[in-house]
C-alpha cells in the first residue's frame, strides 16, 4: 500500500508556544553545543521558517535560542519572539498548508 505524506502546518502562535517547549526539554544538549538540527526543534523551526519570509531557519534559531535563553517567563519569550518576527511574518495560503510532500 503506498503511503501519502501530508505536510502538516500549525499556526504561527502555536509553532512558537512549541518551540518554546522544546527549547525546555532539549536546553542542555543545546547549552552543550549541540546541532539543532539533531534535536526536537527542527520540525519546529521547519514550520517557522515557512511563516516567516526572507529568513533561514539557522537565523530563526540562533536569535529564538537567545531570546529563549534571556526570557523571564513563558509569556516574556512569546511577546519578544512575535516583536522580532514581526517583520518577516507571512500568512501561510490553505494551499501551502495541505500540499503534499
Amino acid at each position: 500500500m503506498d503511503q501519502v505524506l501530508m505536510r502538516f502546518e500549525a499556526d504561527y502562535d502555536i509553532v512558537l508556544e512549541c518551540i518554546q517547549e522544546v527549547y525546555g526539554l532539549e536546553g542542555d544538549n543545546l547549552r552543550q553545543g549541540k546541532d539543532f538540527r539533531k534535536t526536537m526543534v527542527l520540525p519546529f523551526m521547519k514550520m517557522l521558517e515557512r511563516h516567516c519570509y526572507g529568513t533561514r531557519m539557522e537565523n530563526l534559531h540562533k536569535v529564538l535560542w537567545e531570546v529563549y535563553q534571556e526570557s523571564i517567563g513563558e509569556s516574556d519569550f512569546l511577546e519578544k519572539a512575535e516583536i522580532i518576527l514581526k517583520p518577516y511574518y507571512r500568512e501561510v495560503q490553505k494551499l501551502e498548508q495541505n500540499a503534499c510532500i
